[in-house]
């Protein structure tokens, strides 16, 4: 499960910027049936989702991109590839205090009943810390921590000194994921946890069209399950299935390093398949208005934009239900209808539709979600730049006077939680000389 999220020198955002998923007592009493879970062994209570707003160029997705570089760092630092690559951290621009400093990540989560703190601090070239930290039930343990190339391991709880000791870190990789390499348990349980945390754009789905293209080949359940999340959302799709590539009749016009790459790929798995396209069912009504049968319609020319989007969708929010994963999403309500956003959030919300307790982050302009009752005040995150071009990143449970029950819409929207666009400049865009 997620807990909290820190960062500093990002990108946009200068100072340390933290989102957390953890209850705040502000807001005791406020749908905790359904937008809590409990976490007795660490006294803890956890969100299971939250919302961001902000202006254009505010910082909201740039705290996506803050969680993705994390995630993918850990995944990939060890990797050989990455021997002589610079590290991809971009640090604030717009400060001479920050342009050659170390950018900072860290966070805390909580798997299989064990409370992890993780982070490091790295600029292009070099790592300049590492640190590990587990609790068990109330006292937090050292796991390793790094200063350079200068290791401090729990040698007991962490096997991995045999690797620092015949000098096999790299200044430019992290010890977590090296150590995950070399098949040290504990590295690799965090490993799995960084590898289930799923992060896409709501922008662009093509990432992920695949993935849930590839999910439903795998099961027939996942088929299942896919139509029933398609049937859900009113789209008219009755049926669906997966269009193969046909290697022996490709088109003339498909470019030949792509099929001299299938080729290759085919020789050296003769099973491989290359999913080429959804095709969709919908029902043909006769001139009584009866169903007669069925008519295929392909996703990439038929359907509308909102329906790829909700379809590539299925795969990342069904799998993170099922496993109890988190899921964050960069605009999420983009191209989706405001209710459907809305059933969307209801079912992470829900005790009874998520029982693995699933958690959902994502950010939207969508103002209308917050008329909906469906968030606590600690749930409301925003995004602000100052006049120095740094972003700031705050709750509404940081407001002090907010009650429960006021317009957090109308009142987002007049102003009064800061975090919307400076317009008086565009009054004056068209006037007249």
């Amino acid at each position: 499960m997620f807990v909290q999220f820190t960062f500093k020198n990002f990108k946009c955002f200068k100072e340390e910027a933290k989102i957390s998923l953890i209850a705040s007592n502000y807001d005791r009493n406020t749908r905790e049936g359904e937008n809590l879970i409990p976490v007795g062994k660490f006294n803890l209570k956890l969100l299971k989702s939250a919302i961001v707003y902000g202006a254009n160029a505010s910082g909201k997705t740039k705290l996506v991109e803050a969680l993705g570089f994390m995630r993918h760092f850990v995944l990939n630092s060890s990797k050989e590839g990455q021997i002589d690559e610079p590290i991809g951290v971009k640090p604030f621009l717009l400060s001479s205090e920050t342009v050659d400093e170390p950018s900072t990540f860290e966070i805390i989560f909580i798997h299989e009943n064990i409370m992890y703190r993780y982070g490091f601090e790295a600029d292009s070239e070099k790592i300049h810390s590492e640190w590990l930290y587990h609790k068990t039930k109330i006292k937090e343990v050292e796991l390793f921590y790094r200063d350079f190339q200068d290791f401090e391991i729990h040698k007991r709880k962490f096997k991995v000194a045999d690797l620092v000791e015949n000098d096999r870190i790299r200044p430019n990789a992290l010890l977590l994921s090296v150590a995950a390499s070399w098949n040290d348990q504990l590295a690799k349980k965090i490993f799995d946890w960084f590898r289930t945390c799923n992060i896409i754009s709501g922008l662009r789905e093509e990432g992920y069209e695949g993935y849930s293209m590839a999910r439903i080949q795998k099961k027939k359940e996942n088929k299942s399950e896919a139509i029933r999340f398609l049937r859900s959302a009113d789209l008219g799709i009755e049926d669906l299935n997966i269009k193969t590539l046909d290697f022996d009749n490709l088109p003339k016009e498909f470019p030949e390093a792509l099929k001299e790459a299938i080729r290759k790929r085919r020789k050296e798995n003769k099973e491989v398949e290359f999913l080429s396209d959804v095709v969709t069912y919908h029902k043909r009504f006769d001139s009584n208005n009866l169903s007669e049968d069925l008519v295929e319609f392909s996703m990439e020319d038929d359907e509308s934009s909102g329906t790829k989007k909700y379809f590539a969708l299925s795969g990342p929010v069904l799998e993170t239900l099922k496993n109890g994963e988190i899921l964050i999403v960069d605009e999420l309500a983009n191209k989706l209808h405001p209710n459907l956003t809305r059933k969307l959030i209801e079912v992470f919300n829900s005790k009874e539709k998520n029982p693995n307790n699933a958690q959902l982050i994502f950010n939207t302009h969508d103002t209308g979600l917050l008329r909906s009752g469906l968030f606590r005040r600690d749930q409301i995150w925003f995004t602000e730049k100052n006049r120095y071009g740094a972003s700031i990143l705050y709750s509404l449970s940081d407001f002090k006077g907010i009650r429960k029950e006021e317009d957090f819409e109308k009142n987002y929207v007049k102003g009064k939680y800061g975090a919307i666009p400076y317009l008086e400049d565009f009054e004056n865009l068209f006037a007249l000389n």
